[in-house]
């Protein structure tokens, strides 16, 4: 396959650094939430996930280091998220407990 020159890109290059670097499982595009923040700064990495059996029995609950917020807007379990993936519009920072 030949290269064109003339043909323009689809996305502009802000978006496309977005595009590239959001992960499965966000909720949102990547770096789209306050500069320089993460997902491991944020309240809603991190939830429990309860297994259960077909008649509706919880056998066995865990902590996922997975988006929250994915699961709220979803209904779906989203992949596992890196603490240091960048943060994405629905940033909430992290109470800090004392």
């Amino acid at each position: 396959m030949r290269n064109t020159p003339n043909l323009t890109p689809g996305y502009s290059d802000v978006l496309e650094h977005q595009i590239r670097t959001t992960r499965p499982g966000m909720a949102h595009f990547a770096n789209t939430g306050p500069f320089g923040t993460i997902c491991g700064e944020c309240a809603h990495w991190g939830h429990h996930k309860t297994r259960r059996t077909p008649a509706g029995d919880a056998i066995k609950t865990q902590h996922v280091r997975a988006c929250a917020k994915y699961h709220e807007l979803t209904g779906k379990h989203g992949a596992v998220l890196p603490a240091n993936t960048p943060s994405c519009r629905y940033f909430e920072r992290r109470e800090t407990e004392k």
